[in-house]
């Protein structure tokens, strides 16, 4: 039953027109057994909060018209879903995410435009520091979430990403799997890739495969 909207966050220097997003829009209308939609809203990056209040707005639009939402991200966006997801006892997606982005940020200082969308913002102590806020030191294993990651990821830290999602049940399309019964924590690794995330295609029946078992 098609009964489940899905809202994806998209990554730092990006937007709601993002491929990724784009690309999860176009299989949902073309064949999707269990979701109905999925909403890819842009957000300020201009600071922390304003991006945070305007995914928030945007998931309480969700919530209003499903009991069944999930969340996705990327990058950043993929942040942005454990917190909300941990937040809100959402079920979360998260697809070479940035749940370490402090080392990322810190590289980065400074003055920027997105070139997504031409939002100019700085980068700086203060900066960080309100990202800091937006993350959970404790992960509520109950509520189900789903890893996505590729090992040769540039951008990301992907060990800290491994570490913080140990207790998953953890499949990989080349190696044996294991499983914790206490957790609702799933990853799927793949060799190789890159911070694009190149095994959409597959990683589709895995998300579809998640998002069914709710």
């Amino acid at each position: 039953m098609q009964d489940c909207i899905g809202v994806y966050l998209h990554g730092f220097l990006s937007s709601g027109n993002s491929e990724k997003g784009q690309w999860l829009k176009s299989k949902v209308k073309q064949n999707s057994s269990c979701f109905k939609d999925v909403y890819t809203p842009t957000y300020p990056i201009a600071s922390p909060q304003a991006s945070v209040e305007e995914i928030n707005r945007c998931i309480q639009h969700a919530l209003s018209l499903s009991s069944k939402v999930i969340l996705l991200g990327s990058s950043m966006g993929g942040y942005y879903a454990q917190y909300f997801g941990q937040k809100y006892a959402i079920p979360y997606i998260m697809i070479n995410p940035a749940l370490n982005p402090t080392p990322i940020f810190t590289q980065n200082l400074g003055s920027h435009i997105n070139p997504a969308t031409e939002e100019a913002f700085c980068i700086d102590a203060a900066y960080i520091e309100a990202i800091q806020s937006f993350n959970f030191s404790d992960l509520q294993q109950n509520i189900p979430a789903l890893l996505l990651l590729d090992t040769d990821d540039e951008v990301i830290d992907v060990e800290f990403a491994l570490q913080r999602y140990a207790q998953s049940y953890v499949k990989s399309h080349e190696c044996k799997a294991g499983i914790d019964q206490n957790s609702k924590f799933e990853s799927i690794i793949f060799t190789g890739g890159d911070h694009r995330f190149i095994h959409m295609d597959t990683a589709w029946l895995d998300i579809q495969a998640f998002a069914e078992r709710l």
